[in-house]
């Protein structure tokens, strides 16, 4: 009999993937809030016919067809910038959502649960980021509700028996972005002639991650936390540990759309960091698996699906 798996945030960039990639070995369920307003998540949703429309603070754990193995909590508010404006609602929605979702699976026995966590929980003038490098001091509140989520599951195995694994992603990107990430707006920019902004003149440096090698190190990680004890969490980086200039980034996206790269430079706000770079060596450890996909073709595949099936709200010219 197939595991099942419940996924949150289940028409959002990663775990529309996640669906699409776990229903091939598990039984998947997926809720998503599916915001009025958000076309890049409507869509998305409508080529799932799993998702259960909820929200995670409503009583949908009732309505699932079937009581999951493992969950998997990606549902959260997304943005550096937005989160400085409104921390509030990232409390809401990334903290104390996380605990509801969590005690949730205490009351219902669930003892396995892995979550989205992020690169933004470390420090700046970090220059490779390992799991245990430091991150008392994060320059956004998103990243500090991140890493307050991580304190809150740890507690929680600790407590409660449970099996928790938190996934510190490094930019990801590739087909079925978000509309309002930095790869979607170079995309639908370029295409229509229109310079877009680099901070720093482009020298600002990600550890672009393809959609890809996320979902396949959580296939692999939910196989390994199998056979772990009771009350055990651990960290993972996934990043392909191969920081790319933005400036690169976005000229290889003019390259796969055959336009011209235009662009201005500005100063890099204060609440971002200026260098990403990811040491994913416990994760091969632990999995024996390691980011691999090629940036290049990961744009590649990122800009094709633009091209053919992509969102695009802007008329293309």
């Amino acid at each position: 009999m197939k595991k099942t798996v419940l996924v949150t945030g289940a028409a959002g960039f990663i775990g529309f993937h996640l669906c699409e990639h776990l229903k091939k070995e598990y039984s998947v369920i997926g809720i998503d809030c599916l915001p009025s307003g958000r076309q890049d998540v409507n869509m998305r949703s409508k080529l799932n016919s799993n998702i259960i429309k909820a929200s995670i603070q409503s009583d949908f754990w009732d309505d699932l067809p079937t009581k999951p193995d493992v969950v998997i909590h990606l549902a959260a508010n997304t943005g550096i910038s937005t989160s400085n404006i409104n921390p509030s609602l990232y409390f809401e929605n990334n903290i104390a959502n996380t605990l509801k979702l969590l005690e949730k699976c205490r009351l219902n026995g669930v003892k396995q649960f892995i979550y989205a966590s992020s690169s933004s929980v470390y420090e700046s003038d970090v220059e490779q980021m390992k799991e245990d490098s430091p991150t008392s001091k994060q320059l956004s509140f998103y990243g500090t509700s991140k890493k307050m989520m991580e304190v809150l599951v740890e507690n929680y195995c600790r407590q409660y028996g449970m099996i928790g694994i938190g996934l510190r992603f490094f930019t990801v990107y590739g087909s079925w972005t978000r509309m309002d990430m930095a790869a979607y707006k170079f995309m639908n920019a370029i295409l229509q002639n229109q310079s877009i902004i680099l901070y720093e003149n482009g020298n600002v440096e990600r550890d672009f991650t393809h959609w890809s090698d996320i979902v396949k190190s959580i296939e692999l990680l939910i196989h390994k936390i199998q056979f772990e004890d009771n009350g055990w969490h651990s960290i993972f980086n996934i990043g392909s540990q191969n920081p790319i200039k933005i400036l690169d980034f976005a000229t290889e996206i003019a390259l796969n759309l055959n336009k011209e790269l235009i662009f201005k430079s500005a100063p890099l706000p204060k609440n971002e960091l200026f260098k990403t770079y990811g040491d994913s060596s416990k994760l091969f450890k632990y999995t024996g698996f390691k980011p691999e996909m090629d940036w290049k073709n990961g744009v590649n595949e990122m800009v094709e699906w633009y091209k053919s099936d992509g969102f695009i709200v802007s008329e293309k010219t």
